[in-house]
């Protein structure tokens, strides 16, 4: 982003929106988790979020599946993350597959008022960080831009879960961003269709993928395409006659600069327009489809990176590294999407992160020290902004993995709450034992 003159705002007291044990920072999966873990250990919390619902990329988002939650053995996802996943399905009337689970956006949103207001969650929507009140290292308070203004929400401990790191970057903490060559992994819109006649369809291929071979089939014949992709995801079922696609690429964005971040969402609903044509004219079953909507907060897969008190790195997935401050354990391929318009360098990105899978059973480790930003005091981070190097946080960005990181910030938060130390010394083997008796899984004891 081009460097623009600055200009001097007065200094200004801010009225008090609220006050809280713990505050957290988006509402989005590691955000939900955060919160609730922090509530159900008895702290007062509030969680605030720019948009109007929870679940950020599963609601707002339109994201279709939540997937991988286990290793092949071992359900790493369990906690709040597996009771949110069952009260979907209930709600959806739909099998649950820990491996891979197709959502729709509004059992996502109703599920998770419903689980946040049962733990006592208060919660502050339309609400848009602005800045960090900090000395010497300690958050004091969060602005936030409301309808009334800016206001302040004052807290003991913060949580960032707002996925970019913005908390923790306004509070003074080091961040990391892309590669070493400033390439940016490609974010997506996702859209939602309807009037899907999957009957039409074998019923084999009629929850996953749909339209991959299609689009796989026009790009070797030469077919002229309205977008040149050559990392099609595909679509997913996720009602009777209706689901959400992982659709496209938006090559060359940076997402942390607003002139290229509002570009994307232009180009994303031009995308969403273009393969609702192509899935009508070569998809079985969607003849009469219709666009339903294209979502309201971009798929961002790649943004601002903390550095935390242990950083993990490629090498700790390569050799399946475990640590004495595990505070869960994960096991997604390393998923780096294309950040450049190049067919063929695109077409590779999947065949790289089949060579990163692990066996089934095996998994690493995420150290409770990769939640602590340096050089700050009363702050965590969860989700993909956690301290990792750029092919890690590939790994951990999907939902699960958000979700074991925000639990346990949460109940890092609640935990330094209750005995009055700082987050950098609580008792490791205590917080351990609150996410298990939470279902959190751990592996073998250590």
């Amino acid at each position: 982003m081009k460097m623009t003159p600055s200009i001097a705002f007065p200094a200004q007291k801010l009225p008090v929106l609220a006050n809280a044990d713990v505050v957290v920072a988006g509402a989005g999966a590691s955000g939900v988790a955060a919160a609730i873990q922090a509530a159900r250990r008895g702290g007062k919390v509030i969680l605030f979020d720019r948009g109007p619902c929870a679940g950020g990329i599963l609601s707002m988002g339109l994201l279709p599946s939540v997937i991988h939650m286990s290793d092949g053995k071992n359900l790493l996802a369990g906690g709040i993350c597996l009771e949110m996943c069952r009260s979907i399905a209930d709600r959806m009337r739909r099998p649950f597959n820990s491996n891979w689970f197709n959502v729709h956006p509004e059992a996502v949103k109703i599920v998770l008022d419903e689980m946040l207001a049962e733990a006592g969650v208060e919660v502050f929507y339309e609400t848009t960080l602005c800045r960090a009140l900090t000395r010497r290292g300690r958050i004091h308070a969060a602005a936030v831009m409301t309808r009334r203004g800016m206001m302040a929400i004052t807290g003991k401990y913060f949580i960032d879960a707002t996925g970019d790191g913005a908390l923790a970057m306004l509070a003074g903490a080091p961040c990391a961003y892309g590669s070493e060559e400033h390439e940016i992994q490609g974010p997506t819109l996702c859209s939602y269709f309807t009037d899907i006649d999957f009957s039409a369809l074998p019923e084999a291929v009629r929850e996953r993928g749909l339209g991959r071979a299609e689009w796989r089939q026009a790009m070797t014949s030469g077919e002229s395409l309205p977008v040149q992709e050559g990392h099609f995801v595909g679509l997913f079922r996720n009602g009777p006659d209706s689901g959400s696609g992982n659709l496209g690429h938006i090559y060359g964005t940076d997402v942390l600069d607003p002139v290229s971040l509002s570009a994307a969402y232009r180009e994303g609903r031009r995308q969403a327009w273009a393969f609702r044509d192509f899935f009508r004219s070569h998809v079985a079953g969607f003849a009469k489809a219709e666009l339903g909507a294209t979502a309201s907060l971009l798929g961002v897969r790649e943004s601002r990176r903390i550095v935390g008190e242990y950083v993990l790195t490629r090498e700790d997935y390569l050799a399946r590294r475990h640590f004495r401050d595990d505070i869960g354990c994960f096991a997604y391929g390393i998923d780096i999407h294309s950040g450049k318009t190049d067919v063929a360098a695109q077409a590779k990105v999947e065949i790289r992160l089949g060579r990163s899978y692990y066996e089934a059973g095996e998994n690493y480790g995420i150290p409770y020290r990769a939640l602590l930003p340096r050089n700050t005091v009363n702050l965590l981070v969860a989700g993909r902004c956690i301290a990792t190097d750029r092919a890690m946080q590939a790994s951990i960005r999907i939902v699960p993995g958000c979700m074991i990181t925000g639990q346990a910030a949460g109940a890092a938060a609640a935990l330094a709450l209750q005995t009055e130390r700082p987050l950098r010394r609580i008792a490791v083997g205590k917080l351990r034992s609150v996410l298990r008796s939470a279902g959190c899984f751990l592996g073998e004891t250590r």
